[in-house]
């Protein structure tokens, strides 16, 4: 869903909604590690940390099979957000601690090219993203991998801020909220205090940003002009993944504007299955990257995701797919595991929001044990049991069919893929490197 320009040149935003309603979760037989990180107001829930566990070590197999981090399909191009965003998978969970090590390692020797957006200038977002994972490994963000100045990430991210609050040059037409809320969860991270001008200056950038009913559409140019109406035909108006991580950017500052009218406006945009899709307007499909980033903006308001748990969770590969692939999430319209479904999708389903604090997981990778029972039974009993009742399970099961059958997704301006995460609440002390 909505995120920052990447290079090469690739949105992370995935606007093209096919739903495909799916039972194939994992036997839930693994104990993972508990999350190292969650919202201190998230409501008791059902088995996100095994789903969350299991999500992160189908990442930690990827990262030990590339060598500790992903590229865009060539080694030239270091894909360091979704590098960094399965740290963030990796901590949340409690698992993968050699990997998540391992990639943050490499994350440090990737200061200069892959951090900086199309124009050459430091993008935002993707520093943004390298402190998230910095600081929850435990590593220092002022000093990344040296002393040097490119080693200051902190210092990079306050001098992409613009006189009007905005971090980044890049046009924000697509992303601007967005770009924001990363921004302000990192600075969390960091330690920066809410008195530091830079974050006064930002935070109220992005209040301004606010549409009446709360929520955030991706960039309003005129703030003296009300949001659209969300409108699925256009992708205009109101979204769940700028408010989500618009709402986390802010919380982590302790700032909730509008914090009721929120709430109501994303429950009143649920999809049948309980999730979310991209435009916050009623009737949308679900996709497992909406409904992340709307779980942990509901999350960093003090509300309750409720039923987008096993929403989210439906999306996971289990014992019907390829071992290899059991484990990480897909994307409607293609069955097959999308690395940033998966890298936005582990966070959320261990109920953690930005930023979060360091932590050190156990160096359990969790693996989905397969009994011989079918694929389709396992499935549908592993499902079952994120209900609270078999009538409850019979609801979604309706649903879901219902709009598998007659909810075809509204293709978006952008093809590809989406992610994000985690905690507001400021870093623990910080080991130099």
């Amino acid at each position: 869903m909505v995120a920052t320009t990447i290079r090469p040149t690739r949105t992370r935003t995935r606007l093209s909604v096919l739903f495909a309603a799916t039972l194939a979760i994992a036997t839930l037989t693994t104990t993972v590690g508990a999350a190292s990180a969650s919202a201190s107001t998230a409501p008791a829930i059902h088995h996100t940390n095994t789903v969350a566990g299991y999500g992160a070590g189908y990442l930690a197999r990827q990262l030990d099979a590339s060598g500790g981090h992903f590229d865009y399909g060539s080694p030239d191009y270091p894909d360091v957000s979704d590098t960094a965003y399965a740290v963030l998978g990796l901590h949340a969970a409690g698992v993968g601690r050699d990997e998540a090590a391992t990639a943050t390692t490499y994350l440090s020797t990737q200061l200069g090219a892959p951090l900086q957006g199309d124009d050459g200038t430091d993008n935002p977002g993707l520093i943004g993203y390298d402190i998230l994972a910095a600081v929850a490994d435990g590593r220092n963000p002022y000093r990344f991998g040296g002393h040097a100045a490119q080693n200051n990430l902190v210092a990079r991210l306050e001098a992409t801020e613009q006189s009007s609050g905005l971090f980044g040059t890049a046009d924000p037409t697509y992303d601007g909220a967005f770009r924001q809320g990363i921004a302000l969860t990192a600075l969390r991270a960091a330690g920066v205090p809410g008195n530091n001008p830079v974050v006064v200056r930002a935070t109220a950038w992005l209040r301004g940003q606010q549409c009446g009913n709360g929520l955030w559409t991706a960039y309003r140019a005129d703030t003296t002009v009300a949001c659209p109406a969300a409108d699925p035909s256009t992708f205009t108006g109101p979204d769940t993944n700028s408010t989500g991580m618009a709402a986390q950017g802010l919380a982590a500052y302790g700032q909730f504007p509008r914090r009721t009218t929120l709430l109501n406006s994303l429950n009143a945009v649920r999809s049948a299955d309980g999730g979310f899709g991209y435009i916050a307007a009623a009737g949308q499909p679900s996709d497992p990257d909406s409904t992340a980033l709307a779980i942990q903006g509901l999350l960093a308001e003090g509300g309750n995701p409720g039923a987008a748990y096993p929403a989210l969770a439906s999306y996971q590969l289990g014992c019907s797919a390829p071992a290899e692939n059991r484990g990480a999430f897909y994307y409607p319209g293609n069955s097959a595991p999308n690395l940033l479904a998966t890298v936005q999708a582990v966070p959320a389903a261990a109920g953690a929001t930005f930023p979060l604090t360091p932590s050190r997981p156990s160096n359990n990778v969790p693996v989905i044990a397969c009994t011989s029972t079918s694929a389709a039974t396992t499935a549908a009993t592993t499902q079952q049991a994120s209900y609270a009742t078999a009538a409850a399970y019979a609801v979604h099961v309706t649903q879901a069919q219902a709009a598998s059958t007659a909810q075809a997704g509204t293709a978006g301006p952008c093809s590809g893929t989406s992610g994000q995460l985690s905690l507001p609440a400021a870093a623990g002390s910080l080991s130099g490197t």
